[in-house]
């Protein structure tokens, strides 16, 4: 698992706030996020498709044009987050907020 410090590097290099470019499509399949703090995190159009975002705190975080697809968002914090236009199929959303 990644620690905080070390999520927040790898996020900078992807989001469209690090490059100033909004039509950025950052390929984060499959990553492993599990429990990390993301709150107010700019993931405009990042793929997180089949990704492992169990316990991960999204609160207030941008995910617009995200693709979730197939994502394990179990127990996560999703109060607040810009879901608008995200691909949510097959996302596990088992008690998350």
């Amino acid at each position: 698992m990644l620690t905080w410090d070390e999520t927040k590097k790898l996020l900078s290099k992807y989001t469209r706030r690090a490059f100033g470019d909004d039509s950025l499509d950052a390929n984060l399949q499959y990553v492993n996020l599990r429990g990390a703090n993301l709150q107010d995190a700019d993931l405009w159009g990042v793929n997180l498709q089949d990704a492992d975002l169990w316990g991960v705190n999204l609160q207030d975080a941008d995910l617009q044009r995200a693709n979730l697809a197939g994502a394990d968002l179990r127990r996560a914090n999703l109060q607040g987050a810009n879901l608008q236009d995200a691909d949510l199929w097959g996302v596990n959303l088992q008690d998350a907020d």
